[in-house]
């Protein structure tokens, strides 16, 4: 009876080095769940960082905005200088649109001064043209007069 007593008490000694290999399997295994649990945490934290890299290529496309705004200020400072230019311009050409208009103006004035000086003319040498004639007609009389003169004296002279 003493050796089943011994062989039942070494049954118990494994036994309950079992049930201690048990409990320790259930400590592994809340350490098990803890784990998962932990790995559960890293699936999420895993989706965060995906999340992440989506804000990641966000700031990155942000990134480039400001490039493509910082542009568009550049470009809208060249189209206020091309507006200044454009408004410098404009009052050029009201500057040249009045020039070209006192150019006309002077030009109709001369027009018509060289009209009445054609028409002043014409009448002028006209006047003129009268006054030669009637000089010359004059002086004709005059000449005509003395070889008159002349012509009588030789006349009585040669009749003496």
């Amino acid at each position: 009876m003493e050796t089943t007593l011994d062989q039942i008490l070494n049954e118990l000694k494994k036994m309950r080095s079992d049930i201690s290999g048990l409990k320790e399997m259930r400590s592994d295994i809340s350490g098990l769940k803890e784990m998962r649990s932990d790995i559960s945490g890293l699936k999420e934290m895993r989706s965060d960082i995906s999340g992440l890299k989506e804000m990641r290529s966000d700031i990155s496309r942000l990134k480039e905005m400001r490039s493509d705004i910082s542009g568009l200020k550049e470009m809208r400072s060249d189209i206020n200088g091309l507006k200044e230019m454009q408004a410098a311009d404009i009052s050029e050409l009201k500057g040249m649109r009045s020039d070209i208009n006192e150019i006309k103006q002077g030009q109709k004035r001369l027009e018509e001064g060289q009209e009445r000086l054609q028409k002043n003319l014409i009448d002028s040498l006209g006047a003129y043209t009268e006054r030669i004639v009637d000089y010359v007609d004059d002086k004709t009389e005059v000449l005509n007069k003395r070889v008159f003169k002349a012509e009588s004296e030789i006349e009585s002279l040669s009749r003496q």
